[in-house]
């Protein structure tokens, strides 16, 4: 081996130098803080809030972590159990731990989040000192990078995400662990780095490809690949695969799509395609959302030609890479098969080859990979002939391009103040076009719908139903395929007395999940609103079909049979009622009611008796049961029932009370 190729091999060795070792290297650490601070200090406005995209299911309506005992806890880690479809229980511990010491206060959570965030950066730097042989080039503007970057807003800012923080900050402590193993050849560093693994998989399935990332490690260190250093994955392998067949088994309840909806070539081309957006968004980090719908099949049921070409570009681009790095050497090779492997083996599980969710890409799966492209983008330029000619400009280069990075996201971050500022974002990337054409509408462009849908929702909780119903009625029109759009807009409808276009949206909605509890239980109670009773009782039953159990269901199936004088059913819908909840007053004060009317006062009388004695301050149960008392004879306790009804509001005649 010559002199040259010796100095090469030993440039790939794991660094000797210390990162800690000068002032110099601490003073660059404090800047990336910094830097990090002042991208996500909008963060810290007294606006933000909980968004509706995940964070109610994580935090605001999670019993999960506002219960601390000793069941809840054991829950919490047993394997079928999912949050959202996912199992990460040291994520959903730690937000436990928010909720315990904050409630509901946002910024304990997001300052977890950052403070996570910025553990993660400084361990970038350490990392790639390490991997660069010491260079502070590749380490600080990889790290500074890392930090600032637009895409990694997402993970950070988005409350739901601290799975991303979390997960990432152990995998990173599991590749320095094993930086240490292979300087130390002590195995104890392995078993850490192994222990660090789970921890990372407990946070995030999305670790599992760790196994592999240190077989490439093993290759850019110059370590012997044999079967002693394969011997040692095979743990980390084992864990790999139950986390990923675990997470597999909870998103196929109802993240994944149904794998007929796209054909194999298709699927490809959806990858493909996100490969590609991933790269081109980290240099060029423009146009960035929330969320990224699927694109729109034209008439002949084929995508647009950037998705047919992409599989294509990346064999070349890809391909020429390593080619290229390959006729400069072997470490050259290394560098770049490390960067590309390292990229690849962190993006694909997020590719959609099986469609999880609806969104093509995510900005938020960049976290981890983009780290394989910084090492081997800045290895590369300091490795560059002209580097040191060049150095100064390349250094300021570097920095204008990393303002420009803290600019776009301290801008990013101000988009996740609330569902409302996050949703009008998405909208304005992403919106539907339609056109009217002969009375029918045309859609010319099919916008991202859960942004209609949340933005929509966010203003009716925050009581603005005519912004509300104009972000559901655009989904309407596009008749897309949500049934709990059309179930919106028929309550709402509903609100404003328009009975028959509540109807109509009702239906609507159920030609799209005829086995939906909610829009039969809302169609039911506009019925009853009309005066339909017998069209009530129908849908109310159709929902006891659906959930048998539903309390408030029964309370309306019991009061819709009494108002349609339909009493032998309102006493056993209030019998099965009494049966599933012995306390509810309701049960006896419709049976009450409906005895009262078959005039048998006696049984009437006794049953409202109890619904007095269970919710004394109800005047519709003592009206009843003095007209019950009055009927038996027992004038004394009917006038006495009578004034306390008129006590309670009910507009009860004196002439009524004065004749008793």
């Amino acid at each position: 081996m010559g002199s040259k190729e010796k100095k090469l091999a030993q440039d790939s060795l794991v660094s000797q130098v210390s990162w800690y070792g000068k002032t110099s290297h601490l003073v660059l650490l404090a800047i990336i803080v910094i830097a990090t601070y002042f991208t996500y200090s909008p963060g810290f406005s007294p606006e933000k809030e909980f968004t509706n995209w995940d964070d109610l299911g994580y935090v605001v309506n999670q019993p999960l972590i506002k219960t601390q005992d000793a069941d809840s806890a054991a829950l919490l880690w047993k394997p079928s159990t999912q949050v959202m479809l996912n199992y990460h229980p040291v994520t959903m511990w730690t937000l436990a731990k928010n909720f315990e010491s904050a409630e509901l206060d946002i910024q304990p959570y997001f300052q977890t989040n950052l403070f996570l965030h910025v553990l993660n950066a400084l361990l970038v730097f350490i990392l790639l000192f390490h991997l660069a042989n010491g260079s502070l080039f590749v380490s600080f503007f990889g790290a500074l990078l890392f930090a600032i970057h637009p895409m990694h807003v997402e993970s950070v800012a988005w409350i739901s995400e601290r799975k991303d923080v979390l997960y990432t900050f152990f995998f990173l402590l599991s590749l320095l662990s094993y930086l240490r193993f292979q300087k130390k050849n002590n195995y104890i560093w392995l078993v850490i780095c192994f222990g660090l693994f789970i921890l990372s998989c407990l946070s995030k399935a999305m670790a599992v490809p760790l196994p592999f990332v240190l077989i490439l490690m093993d290759y850019l260190n110059g370590r012997k690949l044999n079967w002693k250093t394969l011997l040692e994955k095979i743990p980390f392998i084992a864990v790999a695969l139950w986390f990923g067949l675990n997470a597999i088994e909870i998103q196929s309840k109802g993240a994944i799509t149904d794998f007929d909806f796209f054909s194999g070539w298709q699927r490809l081309m959806f990858a493909s395609y996100g490969f590609l957006s991933y790269w081109s968004k980290f240099f060029v980090p423009l146009g960035l959302s929330a969320f990224y719908p699927y694109p729109n099949l034209d008439q002949l049921n084929q995508l647009p030609w950037q998705f047919t070409l992409a599989p294509f570009v990346i064999l070349i681009s890809m391909g020429g890479i390593l080619f290229l790095s390959r006729k400069k050497g072997v470490e050259t090779f290394k560098i770049a098969l490390f960067g590309l492997g390292f990229f690849t083996l962190m993006i694909a599980l997020v590719l959609q080859f099986i469609s999880v969710g609806s969104a093509i890409t995510a900005d938020r799966y960049s976290y981890v990979p983009y780290i394989g492209i910084v090492f081997m983008l800045f290895v590369f330029l300091e490795r560059w002939k002209h580097y040191l000619r060049l150095k100064n400009w390349i250094i300021a280069g570097t920095i204008v391009y990393a303002v420009v990075f803290m600019v776009l996201a301290h801008e990013r971050t101000k988009v996740w103040t609330n569902s409302g500022t996050l949703w009008s974002d998405v909208i304005q990337k992403h919106p539907f076009v339609l056109q009217m054409n002969e009375g029918k509408v045309k859609v010319l462009q099919t916008g991202a719908e859960v942004a209609y849908k949340n933005r929509g929702n966010y203003y009716r909780e925050h009581g603005d139903s005519a912004a509300a119903m104009k972000d559901y009625l655009v989904l309407v029109k596009a008749r897309v395929k949500d049934p709990l759009i059309y179930s919106n807009v028929g309550n709402m409808y509903a609100l404003m007395n328009q009975y028959d276009s509540s109807l109509q949206m009702y239906n609507l909605a159920l030609e799209r999940n005829p086995k939906s509890f909610d829009v039969y239980l809302n169609r039911g109670i506009t019925y009853a609103k009309m005066l339909k009773h017998a069209e009530a009782c129908k849908d109310f039953n159709m929902a006891l079909k659906i959930n048998k159990n539903d309390l408030g269901t029964l309370i309306n199936l019991c009061a819709a049979y009494l108002n349609g004088k339909m009493y032998e059913e309102c006493i056993a819908a209030s019998e099965r009622m009494k049966k599933q909840a012995p306390n509810r007053w309701e049960s006896y004060f419709y049976m009450g009611t409906a005895f009262v009317n078959l005039g048998k006062y006696q049984q009437g009388a006794e049953s409202l008796e109890k619904a007095i004695e269970l919710n004394p301050s109800d005047p519709f149960a003592w009206y009843n049961a003095g007209i019950a008392q009055q009927q038996i004879g027992n004038k004394t306790k009917a006038k006495n029932y009578l004034i306390k009804a008129k006590s309670l509001n009910y507009p009860v005649p004196e002439a009524v009370i004065n004749s008793l």
